[in-house]
């Protein structure tokens, strides 16, 4: 839902967290389809930061998980600390 509880449905994406609507903005902006893991980390990698940023509740950094059929593989981002 966004911030007036309008539904919102993404069929290649799902965001979570404090600052979903920012990340929501971000991902649909920043997002492509059929990206390979390591270009899709760095558009998630991207998304994340900079929704984060704009957020004094959300922190400073985050998770990723990139889930092929090979595996998953998981990278810490550290933001900024102030």
């Amino acid at each position: 839902m966004d911030l007036i509880g309008a539904n919102v449905v993404e069929k290649d994406f799902v965001v979570s967290g404090t600052c979903t609507g920012n990340l929501f903005g971000m991902c649909e902006s920043l997002y492509k389809p059929d990206q390979a893991p390591e270009e899709l980390f760095e558009t998630l990698a991207q998304a994340l930061l900079s929704a984060v940023d704009r957020d004094a509740m959300s922190g400073w950094g985050g998770v990723v998980h990139i889930i092929t059929k090979d595996g998953v593989t998981t990278k810490e981002l550290k933001g900024r600390q102030d």
